[in-house]
């Protein structure tokens, strides 16, 4: 209530000052008291004139000759049964026009007025066809919404307004804004017959919104500026077209082309920045071009457009996050990107190459279920916090990370049935210390070659599993792994012909639960310089002929042998390091299985003199 009155309260100023400025009242002459066109004269009228209930159209006729004047600002016509057209051509400047549920209403005309300073609303009104407005400059805020039978709307010399909102006026055929160059926002909506609009000479809008219309081209010619462009679910629309689009706020354009089933081609002219640019369902387009773009500051998402096969921003540099998915792209080429928080390409059937060859800095790197895609290929990364998972992509062949160094985050190669190659030659450093962070490499079925040649430090939990063509695996410079917590484990296992593995540099694994290796045909297992760790577990369905824990020194437990054994070389080897550890190691659990030399039985008695738990069997 009491925003009610402070509203009435600055009309009533704003329309003191208005009224005032046509100059003072004389005495008893023409323009005096009493005159007519005085105080109580034809042209001071009513602040409010209201047109309500059961009147005719005769009636408010009379209303309008007895009661407007220059003090009239705000004109109601609510709820009318009887009213079927209102024409008020004396009218020319306003604060405020309402027109809403009237039964019989079929025509609105204000062919004279110019100007209102707060609002035009008109509502609800079941039979209106036409409303005039053909004068009207500069109105902040005009909502014309769910009037059934409207189908025609002049506006033709609007050039100015905060607000524009056209909704639920199935009947309206056109809309034509021929004047209007500047506006805060327009929103058009279930317009149903909507065929024409003409925006001709729009250059600066804050937001635009159309949907549900049967236009067949959205065409802004001298449109510069646009802070938000939503355009959604028009079944006939095939062009958007904003050739001469350049700048936009600070942060960038927030756009989305959404479910537009006929639309063959985006051009959104000579943008620079976006915000969140979001391109989804469409299914007949083509050709988009943004290819100005430099910046995207938010999340581009392009997904399900079935015909657009190739994505090319030949100047984006920076992106926050990078997300197509189900679409029929066949190539994504962002040659100049740098920058992207996050990449995520998903579940592209025909996409077969990826070219970001520039791209230096990134948190988040997913490509899964691309079944065309062949190779995936990070030449310009070299540092980064990203987790990186590439899964699921049933002929890629190759993967490589040419100059990573340091990886700080996960690495997860999984399921990508047709994948032969890994390489990551440069890396260094992968994981990161006391944080939960992982490397997985599992259920790659044609994998034959791993590349980590330079990793030195693993701060990492570990999975090598399941891929069933690995011969060998060997981390030559690997000499730390780091785990986060007791829970971490380094696992190999389930690579149905793997036969050699080998990780001659290692000297250190701490936070690391156990290590447990798994495979049907090991032969070697080469730990030649691993000092310290809690738990070893080493098993074979055949004989292991050489494992080397040549250098080992501190240990909770290890079980060697649970399917398979070890050869008597082996075991020998093994024996004779644990009896020559100095001091002495106490307290340790020791199960081996294999074809012990008697040399071997004497080495098992003496650990178990020293107090640790040594079993041997065959």
């Amino acid at each position: 209530m009491k925003h009610i009155i402070f509203r009435l309260f600055m009309i009533t100023i704003t329309m003191i000052a208005f009224s005032c400025s046509d100059g003072e009242d004389g005495i008893d002459g023409a323009n005096g008291q009493d005159g007519t066109d005085g105080t109580n004269g034809f042209d001071v009228g009513l602040e409010y004139v209201v047109f309500a209930g059961d009147i005719t159209d005769e009636e408010a006729a009379e209303i309008a000759a007895e009661n407007f004047g220059k003090n009239t600002h705000s004109i109601l016509v609510i709820n009318t049964t009887n009213l079927t057209t209102l024409d008020l051509t004396e009218v020319s400047k306003l604060i405020r026009i309402e027109v809403r549920d009237n039964e019989n209403l079929q025509s609105l005309s204000l062919p004279n007025l110019e100007s209102v300073i707060e609002d035009i609303s008109i509502e609800d009104n079941n039979a209106l066809t036409m409303v005039n407005f053909e004068n009207l400059a500069t109105a902040p805020s005009i909502k014309i919404e769910n009037n059934a039978a409207l189908n025609s709307v002049s506006l033709n010399n609007l050039t100015n307004s905060n607000r524009l909102d056209f909704e639920e006026n199935p009947a309206l055929e056109a809309l034509t804004l021929p004047a209007l160059k500047n506006t805060g926002s327009l929103n058009i909506q279930e317009l149903e017959s909507l065929t024409t609009l003409d925006l001709s000479n729009l250059e600066v809008i804050g937001g635009l919104s159309i949907s549900e219309t049967k236009l067949s081209e959205i065409n802004l010619p001298k449109l510069e500026t646009i802070n938000g462009l939503f355009v959604q679910t028009n079944k006939d629309l095939q062009t958007i077209n904003f050739p001469l689009l350049a700048n936009t706020r600070e942060d960038g354009a927030s756009v989305t082309i959404r479910g537009n089933e006929t639309l063959t081609t985006v051009n959104l002219g000579a943008i620079g920045k976006f915000e969140r640019f979001r391109i989804e369902n469409n299914d007949s387009l083509t050709l988009f071009e943004a290819n100005a773009v430099e910046e995207i500051t938010n999340t581009f998402t392009l997904r399900n457009n079935p015909r657009l096969t190739s994505l090319t921003f030949p100047g984006l540099l920076r992106i926050s996050s990078l997300d197509i998915s189900e679409s029929s792209l066949t190539t994504i080429n962002l040659g100049a990107l740098q920058e992207a928080r996050r990449v995520r390409i998903i579940e592209n059937e025909n996409l077969n190459t990826i070219l970001l060859p520039s791209l230096s800095s990134t948190e988040s790197i997913q490509i899964s279920e691309n079944p065309a895609l062949t190779g995936v290929q990070f030449d310009g990364l070299e540092n980064t916090n990203a987790s990186i998972t590439i899964s699921e992509n049933e002929n890629l062949n190759t993967i490589s990370f040419s100059n990573l160094t340091n990886l700080n985050a996960n690495l997860n190669i999984s399921n990508n049935d047709g994948l032969e190659t890994i390489a990551f030659p440069r890396l260094i450093s992968l994981g990161v210390s006391d944080t939960r962070t992982s490397l997985t490499i599992s259920n790659n079925s044609m994998l034959n070659s791993i590349d980590f040649s330079n990793l030195a430090t693993l701060n990492s939990g570990t999975t090598i599993s399941g891929n069933s063509t690995l011969t060998s695996l060997s981390f030559p410079s690997l000499t730390t792994v780091t785990g986060s917590d007791t829970f971490t484990d380094l696992r190999i296992n389930n690579n149905t012909t793997i036969a050699t593995i080998a990780f001659p540099s290692l000297e250190t694994v701490t936070n690391i639960r156990r290590i447990e290796i798994s495979e049907a045909l090991l032969a070697d297992v080469n730990f030649g310089n691993l000092a310290t760790f809690s738990e070893l577990n080493v098993d074979s369905e055949t004989s292991i002929t050489a494992l080397n824990l040549s250098s080992v020194q501190d240990f909770t437990s290890m079980r060697l042998g649970l399917r398979g054994s070890l050869s008597t070389t082996a075991i020998d080897g093994i024996l004779t390091r644990l009896v020559n550890i100095t001091p002495a190691i106490t307290g340790k659990r020791i199960s081996i299985k294999g074809d012990a030399s008697a040399q071997a039985l004497v080495d098992a008695q003496t650990l178990r003199d020293n107090g640790n738990n040594v079993s041997l069997s065959n």
